[in-house]
């Protein structure tokens, strides 16, 4: 099969997945049509008013099926208007395995890239979540060990595809002098591992935070953490500048990147923060350490100590840290973008 054309399936918001994927389709002379969830998913929420009863419905399973029966019929509609000989999922909420089935039953062949966990307890998992797996002949996940784990559970052909660099959302520009402000920079979203993690953090080292207000709510009232918090998030071409402004970036991988107890896979953050020529410090794990060797185009710590450690070693070592930045954005540069990863997707769909 040829693959000339693809219907792209998800959110479609401002910096997504979905518009990285498009332009990189795109780019590479895919014709490429958008199916747009958030409107299905936006109205779907309207029927339940209160939070605890959106968690409620959101993991059951006869909820999710009635609920989302307009968006999963529109979305069949489109395939078939199309006429794609492929259609590529981001994430797929809501979006059942009989609609995936009944396309595939089309001759279209489906593939889908999951960004999350869709495994319990995690936040990201629906009750319609591995049943919709099953139902592709593509499940692309971030992580060696869940392609494994999910390869067990009854997913066809699970296979390990990284995220990779947009350069338009987190544009480069030269990194040198890189480093103007000596301390880490923490940019993401809360839980309350990170917030302990960060807490103790801050008793070493500067530490700025940008995310969500949750930072600010869900935080304790005079904790160093709630000091620390920039009041914003960050995003695109401002995230990029203050990421090359500062010596570190840290990442921090949540609970759903420990797969069977181990840390596993990468996230968005390992292409991102080198892409845009800053220095990134990560969580020691599985997948990463394979792409970003240690010490050469990457960084990486296990627990606290060795984190302070290597933080201060780089805020130190300002000769180190540029050299190190400058092979991993090369590395990025040359095999870890969209366009890379768009024909990944297509040689293996043919």
């Amino acid at each position: 099969m040829t693959i000339d054309s693809i219907l792209l399936a998800g959110d479609f918001s401002a910096g997504s997945l979905e518009n990285s994927y498009k332009d990189a389709f795109e780019s590479i002379g895919i014709r490429t049509y958008s199916f747009g969830t958030r409107g299905f998913h936006n109205r779907i929420q309207w029927t339940l008013l209160n939070r605890v009863a959106r968690r409620i419905g959101s993991e059951t399973l006869w909820f999710c099926q009635r609920a989302s029966r307009a968006l999963n019929n529109s979305l069949q509609d489109a395939v078939l208007r199309a006429k794609v000989p492929a259609v590529l999922v981001i994430k797929g909420d809501l979006i059942t395995g009989s609609t995936l089935r009944r396309i595939r039953a089309s001759g279209v062949r489906v593939a889908c890239y999951f960004p999350d966990n869709p495994f319990p307890p995690h936040p990201s998992s629906r009750p319609g979540s591995l049943p919709a797996a099953r139902e592709t002949d593509l499940y692309l996940v971030w992580s060696k060990r869940l392609a494994g784990k999910l390869k067990h559970a009854g997913v066809a052909n699970p296979v390990f595809l990284p995220f990779a660099w947009d350069s338009e959302v987190f544009p480069y520009a030269s990194p040198q002098p890189q480093g103007t402000w000596p301390g880490v920079l923490f940019f993401g979203g809360w839980d309350r591992e990170r917030e302990e993690f960060l807490e103790e953090l801050a008793c070493h080292l500067p530490l700025r935070i940008f995310g969500p207000d949750y930072w600010a709510k869900r935080t304790k009232a005079r904790s160093r953490v709630r000091a620390c918090f920039q009041g914003t998030g960050l995003q695109g071409a401002a995230a990029a500048k203050i990421i090359r402004e500062s010596a570190i970036t840290l990442n921090i991988l949540r609970t759903q990147h420990i797969i069977d107890g181990i840390p596993d896979g990468l996230i968005m953050r390992h292409f991102e923060v080198p892409g845009s020529g800053g220095f990134l410090l990560s969580t020691r794990g599985g997948g990463a350490t394979d792409l970003f060797r240690e010490g050469e185009t990457g960084e990486y710590f296990t627990g606290m100590a060795e984190c302070v450690e290597k933080a201060k070693k780089y805020i130190a070592d300002k000769t180190a840290r540029r050299i190190l930045v400058e092979q991993a954005h090369t590395e990025v540069a040359l095999r870890h973008q969209y366009t890379h990863r768009a024909r990944e997707i297509l040689a293996m769909l043919q």
